[in-house]
């Protein structure tokens, strides 16, 4: 099988017994060979002798350079069997395989054997398919020392031996105390380093090793409630992704000081595979530490944490904000269709003079917004504020289509988001006055862009006048829309949704904007820019709400400025007679979730939360209102109408 000079030495093993065969005058060296559980798994046993020498000395045999192998061959054959039996040392024939693990160690002489005794890996010797490994794979590509092999039989499990198991054993015993399994910096455990072991994730080592070491844990310490990972040099959650299957119960997870870089490796562990994760801690990686330099908070990263993990409410041990559910959990979202107190409607003026001036104002403006931004400074006026918000995280369209958050490079430098930027100076700064400073440092500063303004059901426009902010009535304008970025070169650039309003007021005679075409003057400015949303949310809605032939006539106008407690009330009991019922849900549970309202103020989506929350009993939900009252949300109320 292997050709040589009838010579060869292998390392001494654990318990090896070295005997002379005084029936052939030859020497045969029998051990307890461990196989290598890793590529350059170092093990005890070894075989030697042959041609027709004595055996080496132990010192010669162990010599500096030389690297153990083994040999796992068929059971021994008899005496006298031909070639195809024996193992072809270059001399006398000779076996030398382990009577417990049928493996065989040797060492050869340079590297020109090694590289040819390893092609050989893969051949089929006594029916069973032999690989050939060296224990240390550098020695055959760089070092001139002698090469040992390691030969062992392919098995379709991927055993593992006794030796190797005790080894991660006793690792785990030394790292497990009362339910908290330390993992932490396993490249420096004296333990593995000595049994030539590799830690999950280390390129240099099996793939599997992660789930052995889950199984090896879960069997000895099934208490478990606490994992640690920290600073082993993670890339990716893959190699420990055996956490879920053999800890499925695990309440706190520790990833700290790794190199994990994207959300998309933490997918390995998350959704509900661990539905029982309490806390989570991804302090020092890169995910969290550029997320956080990239957008002057954590607030980004703690929210695509918090997608993938729900179950935490410790992040980074700090907890994470709560969410009102009254208790439904994701009953809410899959059990509920959500519904508006009114169906959506088109875009609203509060007279046809409103309309006519302010869809003549916006086709000028955005017109020269994306053709020549600079002609702008004459609308504005000389008092005028601009500021503008960036909404960097992913939009519900672009989640649901798999689409990451958009870039948002060029803007983000001047965003005035109040929620991030917490420095009196930089939302100082980061607010224009003035036509001057609008254009020249805010404007212009944008990429370039194109509103396509040929499609009305890409736009939402709510305008109304307004008294009491200058001497002269001023429009206020909300308009929802999308535009493009231009590439130079590309045919289409991305896409952004954005929010803007405006407040116009007469352009005064002489003037820069009358002198200059615009019968308005644009008084505030605040822009919000978002990722991409498509125009589904102002989509109009057919009306579907039932009046009741008995509700009580439409009230006139009131002469008060201010209604009374007692006209708030009447205007809330009203609107919720007038509720139409929810798709699945009887006339009963309509009837209770109208009484709610009621008595609570909730509006009707909640309403109906509460009571699924507090088993259809009406006492029992205004109860649950009232011990949560100060954390339930604002639009959760029912709002009078005037």
């Amino acid at each position: 099988m292997m050709p040589g000079r009838g010579r060869f030495g292998g390392r001494g093993g654990r318990n090896g017994n070295n005997d002379r065969d005084q029936n052939d005058g030859a020497a045969a060296v029998t051990g307890n060979t461990e196989i290598g559980f890793f590529t350059n798994r170092r093990g005890g046993g070894g075989g030697g002798g042959g041609g027709g020498g004595p055996v080496r000395d132990s010192n010669r045999r162990n010599r500096r350079g030389g690297v153990r192998s083994s040999v796992a061959l068929p059971p021994r054959p008899g005496r006298g069997e031909d070639m195809d039996g024996d193992l072809n040392m270059g001399g006398e024939k000779k076996n030398f395989s382990n009577e417990m693990t049928g493996a065989v160690s040797f060492s050869v002489d340079n590297i020109a054997q090694g590289k040819a005794v390893r092609a050989l890996s893969g051949i089929r010797y006594k029916k069973q398919k032999l690989i050939i490994n060296t224990t240390q794979d550098e020695k055959i590509f760089g070092s001139s020392s002698s090469t040992g092999l390691e030969i062992r039989p392919s098995t379709s499990s991927g055993s593992v031996n006794r030796g190797t198991i005790e080894s991660i054993r006793e690792f785990l015993r030394s790292r497990y105390n009362g339910g908290f399994l330390n993992l932490e910096n396993m490249a420096k455990d004296e333990i593995l380093r000595n049994a030539r072991i590799f830690p999950p994730g280390n390129t240099k080592g099996r793939s599997d090793v992660g789930a052995v070491m889950m199984k090896a844990a879960s069997e000895m310490f099934p208490e478990t409630v606490t994992i640690s990972f920290a600073s082993n040099r993670l890339t990716s959650l893959q190699p420990i992704s055996s956490v879920a299957q053999f800890f499925p119960n695990l309440q706190n997870l520790s990833l700290k000081d790794n190199n994990i870089y994207n959300y998309k490796e933490l997918e390995h562990l998350s959704g509900k595979k661990l539905p029982n994760l309490r806390e989570l801690i991804l302090l020092d990686n890169p995910i969290r530490d550029k997320d956080i330099q990239r957008n002057n908070d954590d607030l980004t990263y703690r929210s695509e944490v918090t997608k993938l993990f729900p179950s935490i409410t410790i992040l980074d041990q700090t907890p994470v904000a709560p969410k009102i559910t009254f208790g439904l959990g994701d009953l809410t979202k899959n059990d509920i269709k959500p519904a508006l107190p009114a169906p959506i409607k088109g875009n609203f003026f509060d007279n046809p003079a409103t309309q006519a001036t302010v869809l003549e104002f916006l086709a000028s403006y955005l017109k020269l917004f994306d053709t020549n931004r600079s002609l702008l400074e004459h609308a504005y006026d000389n008092n005028a504020t601009f500021s503008y918000v960036v909404m960097p995280l992913q939009s519900p369209l672009q989640r649901s289509r798999g689409k990451p958050a958009d870039n948002w490079t060029g803007y983000n430098s001047q965003s005035r988001n109040l929620s991030r930027i917490k420095d009196l100076g930089q939302r100082t700064t980061r607010m224009y006055f003035g036509s001057r400073d609008i254009i020249q440092q805010g404007l212009m500063k944008f990429p370039e862009t194109k509103h396509d303004l040929t499609d009305a059901s890409k736009v939402s426009v709510d305008a109304w006048q307004t008294g009491g902010l200058l001497p002269s009535v001023c429009i206020y304008i909300m308009l929802h829309g999308e535009f493009e970025e231009v590439r130079r070169g590309s045919r289409d650039g991305p896409s952004k949704s954005f929010d803007r309003s405006f407040i116009i007021a007469p352009a005064p005679a002489g003037s820069s904007a009358a002198l200059n075409g615009w019968k308005c003057i644009i008084i505030s400015d605040q822009l919000t820019l978002r990722g991409y949303n498509g125009s589904a949310a102002w989509k109009p809605e057919k009306d579907t709400t039932v009046t009741p032939s008995n509700a009580a006539p439409a009230a006139g106008p009131s002469s008060a400025f201010t209604p009374s407690l007692s006209a708030a009330v009447a205007a809330v009991a009203a609107s919720v007679n007038q509720q139409a019922p929810m798709e699945g849900v009887s006339p009963e549970q309509h009837a209770k979730a109208q009484e709610l309202q009621k008595l609570t103020g909730l509006n009707y989506p909640y309403a109906l939360q509460c009571l699924m929350a507090s088993g259809w009993d009406i006492p029992k939900g205004v109860a649950l209102v009232n011990e949560n009252r100060a954390n339930i949300p604002q639009d959760a109320w029912q709002q009078p109408a005037f």
